[in-house]
């Protein structure tokens, strides 16, 4: 796993991109979708678009129908969990999340601005960024973040908790880290959250150490759950 100086080596590498890691974690965007921002499409009924490149509603926000990529990543992820989260691209540009109703968003023209910015173009790192932000978001769903019995756990806590859940995900589908983690620390507070309004997240070290645990439990055959986060960890 890439620590300590590493880290800081690939830090500096990408030093010109950090302010625009305030949108998210980067990845490669699906191969059949496009932006479309401010396009004049017309609205289906909610969960029945009418056609390829239509806009619909999927748990109360505007989306489009996914490309094959990401409903190929997201099915490798729910097949590891038994689950049935449903994922859409969200007709604005926006990063990557989850709401509820168990659905999770994506936006191609956000994830490749932020890609060109970090510069990452080597297919062994894009393939694992992808599971990786799509396993984070899956884990709000899985571990009803939105319910009322999880109304008093703070979000940092949640995030921490879908970073180790990322790591968990990514172990049983056998991806490694060392690749990722550099560009993954990227989305810590001190990055992004004072530009976006998401401060709470975590800081990078504390969110690749989530990461990096999750990945860990996995390995040895433990409860994903079994070493809690909290927002003292």
């Amino acid at each position: 796993m890439i620590r300590g100086s590493l880290r800081l080596r690939w830090w500096l590498a990408i030093g010109a991109a950090l302010i625009l890691v305030a949108r998210g974690i980067g990845a490669v965007a699906d191969d059949q979708q496009t932006a479309g921002a401010g396009a004049s499409r017309r609205v289906a009924g909610p969960g029945s678009p009418s056609a390829p490149g239509a806009t619909f509603v999927a748990c109360g926000e505007y989306a489009h129908r996914p490309g094959n990529r990401m409903k190929g990543i997201v099915g490798a992820i729910d097949e590891v969990w038994r689950a049935k989260v449903r994922v859409y691209e969200s007709a604005a540009m926006t990063s990557p999340h989850a709401r509820p109703g168990g659905c999770v968003f994506y936006n191609s023209a956000d994830l490749n601005l932020l890609l060109k910015q970090l510069m990452i173009q080597d297919s062994a790192v894009v393939e694992p960024m992808l599971y990786a932000i799509m396993a984070h978001e899956i884990g709000h769903e899985l571990h009803h973040d939105f319910s009322a019995q999880r109304a008093d756990t703070s979000i940092e806590t949640k995030e921490l908790q879908a970073d180790r859940f990322a790591g968990y995900t990514l172990e049983r589908l056998n991806i490694g880290l060392d690749s990722i983690t550099p560009y993954y620390s990227l989305g810590g507070d001190e990055f992004s959250g004072g530009s976006r309004g998401e401060a709470g997240h975590g800081d990078s070290m504390r969110r690749t150490a989530a990461l990096e645990k999750g990945w860990d439990l996995a390995q040895w055959n433990q409860p994903e759950d079994y070493q809690p986060l909290s927002d003292g960890d």
